[in-house]
């Protein structure tokens, strides 16, 4: 959905916050006195003014956002002394001393030490945890400055040289490298039917997470002007919006490189492992006890995810990593841009309505009135882990009460837009530790996520586009999950649906009456 900005400009505070509300709400003017939110600002979107915010010189968390939601008072907070080093509750980040040589043993994070017991002993024939794509590159590109291009990467992000180590007590380490080499595979294909099956081979690879590095990268020529590039990542160091990092810093030093200059990219504080501490130290902190108070009053009396109502017809068979059946739903350019000039028009975002459309399908097939849903929080709003690549990202719950009866397309979306923005406060918070604390008994059955995807590298002499491949087959605790990708210019949906559960007719069924509701939504 959005491009991600890491050249670093220094700009007044004014002709900062103006250029990060327009170029974040895709306009070209707002209204000085104009609330982001009501102009269809979400949670995500408030990190990315963030992120562009920090690019400009100006470092706050994206909770200043809620609180000073036009230019105007924004502006004002900054010019006023506005810091994150000022607020109350925000977690300090103490960089840890690494060793100039060999591995730093550091704690891992709170969610790397929940991923750990599903992923330190991956089943070759089972789907591990990673984000993977792939680009067919027109004109020349040289394999050998990729090479050392990932090598800058990697001595500027620590995440991209660590390994993990598991101790008697149980707890999980970060073992960062001071080097690590990211080895890119050669291959050669005659055609880009090979070249695909060679990117679904290479990607499908699982990890070996007690060695550096958790990233694998090939390159596929097909001929000296055409060439594909496969990049696969573990999950347990990566997230959404770490690949879309990922994209652009690659490109940026590929690009320096070979033009011989310096490639332009912002100072990182500090990495994913200092961030991690502070974190948990966050969560033993009275402003964490206090985001878990918010969310055991916020899911009292709510149904648990194994009791909540599927629209399925078989009994349900294994509690988790089951196989997930993959349908991709085609919208329409009509709908396409129905759902961007709704989420305008009603003052919210493109994710808020396609959750609003969902939940109009969903009442329908089910009668449901108490809804948990999983969804997914970039959780970067504190200042210096915008540019960093590392697991941040948390799943929240939401829980939409909805009237008895049927509910109308203008409902559902009060519901969606009321209560995203009321728990994105609390986001810091990661269902494992909601677990532990006994808020909650298990993952949620029924996840809907929008995923923005990183605009395609802008590579100097270079065209870029995307290059599609079959994806290793998926395995997750979501017996519905319902993504909406976004890279900007394109929505695609895809529904994952638990096929112990759902059979062909079941999945196609709900396929078809989610279709057919994003179809209907019009402007207002």
């Amino acid at each position: 959905m959005f491009k991600f900005f890491r050249r670093k400009k220094d700009l007044s505070a004014e002709d900062a916050v103006c250029k990060a509300f327009c170029r974040t709400l895709d306009v070209d003017s707002i209204d000085p006195h104009a609330n982001f939110f009501e102009l269809g600002g979400d949670s995500m979107m408030a990190t990315v003014v963030t992120a562009l915010l920090e690019d400009f010189g100006h470092s706050v968390p994206s909770t200043a956002v809620f609180d000073h939601p036009t230019m105007a008072d924004l502006t004002a907070f900054i010019t006023g002394g506005g810091s994150v080093l000022a607020r109350a509750g925000v977690p300090l980040v103490e960089v840890h001393a690494r060793n100039a040589s060999g591995p730093t043993r550091l704690p891992a994070s709170v969610l790397q030490q929940r991923l750990w017991p599903f992923e330190r002993n991956p089943d070759p024939e089972r789907f591990q945890l990673r984000g993977e794509g792939a680009v067919l590159l027109h004109g020349p590109f040289d394999v050998d400055l990729l090479q050392r291009s990932l090598t800058q990467l990697s001595a500027r992000q620590e995440a991209l040289r660590s390994a993990f180590a598991e101790y008697a007590d149980g707890n999980l380490s970060a073992m960062v490298y001071a080097d690590c080499t990211i080895d890119v595979e050669r291959h050669t294909a005659a055609s880009h039917e090979e070249a695909a099956a060679l990117v679904a081979r290479v990607t499908a690879q699982v990890f070996d997470l007690s060695q550096p590095p958790p990233i694998r990268c090939a390159v596929i020529t097909l001929s000296d002007a055409e060439h594909v590039l496969a990049v696969s990542m573990h999950h347990i160091v990566s997230d959404g919006w770490s690949m879309g990092v990922f994209v652009s810093e690659l490109a940026e030093i590929y690009s320096a490189l070979r033009t011989k200059r310096t490639p332009e990219l912002p100072t990182l504080p500090f990495q994913f492992a200092d961030y991690a501490g502070a974190h948990r130290t966050w969560l033993a902190s009275d402003g964490g006890t206090a985001s878990i108070a918010f969310w055991r009053d916020y899911l009292a009396g709510a149904p648990s995810a194994l009791d909540v109502t599927l629209p399925a017809d078989k009994p349900r068979g294994s509690e988790f990593n089951f196989p997930v059946r993959r349908t991709f739903l085609l919208l329409s350019d009509t709908t396409q841009h129905n759902l961007r000039a709704m989420a305008r028009s009603t003052q919210s975002s493109v994710p808020t309505v396609f959750l609003a459309a969902f939940l109009t399908v969903y009442k329908a097939l089910t009668g449901i009135s108490d809804f948990p849903v999983g969804i997914m929080h970039a959780n970067r709003n504190l200042p210096g882990t915008q540019n960093l690549i590392g697991f941040f990202a948390t799943l929240v719950l939401l829980r939409l009460k909805m009237p008895g009866g049927g509910i109308s397309f203008s409902e559902a979306l009060d519901v969606a837009r009321s209560e995203t923005r009321r728990i994105d406060p609390h986001a810091a918070v990661p269902i494992g530790t909601l677990i532990d604390a006994g808020v909650v008994d298990t993952l949620p059955r029924v996840f809907v996520d929008s995923v923005p995807r990183p605009g395609l590298p802008q590579i100097d002499g270079v065209a870029v586009e995307d290059f599609p491949f079959e994806h290793p087959p998926l395995f997750a605790a979501a017996d519905i999950a319902l993504f909406l990708f976004d890279n900007g210019h394109e929505l695609s949906c895809m529904l994952g649906t638990n096929t112990e559960m759902f059979s062909d007719s079941a999945a196609a069924a709900l396929a078809d009456a989610l279709g057919s509701a994003l179809a209907e939504v019009r402007p207002t």
